[in-house]
């Protein structure tokens, strides 16, 4: 059991997904959650992978961070019935809420699981995985954490791939290959399941932030 309050008594806002815009920046996690190891996922859906994790490894933290509103309103909800403690959902931009509300080396894993590929041109600026993204994840990392990238999309891995190549500050778990087809998950994510029983391929793209981040 938490020695802290539960999260609805610590941010009564919770439901409001912007909450942190009233508090200082970077966040002081340890105000909202018990003590423990920071995990963030990006664009949790409804948050099934997210509560998972949370589940298994009560004693880390999770946050989600989501764009979208029912996302999140579906999370909340879980929340509630569920009684969870370890879990805080924000609503928000993934570049702006990482650069926000995040002090530097301080996650210990960041996972973005099936995140719209926006196959077309002219939607290529929307594209969630590009070398800007990999670059603020590499100095939110701790030394050792580690990014999951998972994608349904063959053209979006190699474009994830590509762009993780030029960070510097992050190091494949894989080398050798852009990619690994099996799962280094221990729960599987909603998309996860419906593509196997679609027969679709995964790609999962794992990097470690082995070195020091520049200043």
């Amino acid at each position: 059991m938490n020695a802290l309050p539960p999260v609805w008594e610590a941010i009564p806002r919770l439901a409001l997904g912007d909450w942190w815009k009233e508090e200082d920046l970077p966040l002081d996690w340890g105000r909202y959650l018990a003590p423990g190891p920071l995990e963030v996922e990006v664009g949790y859906g409804g948050g099934d992978f997210l509560l998972a994790l949370a589940e298994r490894d009560p004693a880390a933290r999770f946050v989600g961070i989501e764009r979208f509103g029912e996302g999140h309103r579906r999370l909340v909800a879980w929340m509630r019935r569920a009684g969870v403690r370890n879990v805080l959902p924000v609503l928000g931009d993934a570049y702006i809420l990482l650069n926000l509300l995040f002090a530097d080396a301080s996650l210990r894993t960041l996972y973005v699981n099936c995140p719209d590929p926006w196959p077309k041109a002219r939607h290529a600026r929307r594209r969630l995985l590009t070398e800007e993204f990999f670059r603020i994840a590499a100095r939110k990392l701790s030394p050792g954490g580690r990014l999951f990238v998972a994608t349904d999309d063959r053209p979006y891995a190699e474009q994830a791939a590509a762009a993780l190549s030029r960070v510097e500050t992050l190091a494949s778990t894989h080398p050798g290959s852009p990619w690994t087809g099996a799962s280094p998950y221990p729960v599987r994510t909603r998309y996860e399941r419906r593509w196997a029983a679609e027969g679709r391929s995964m790609h999962y793209l794992v990097h470690e932030r082995r070195l020091p981040c520049p200043t």
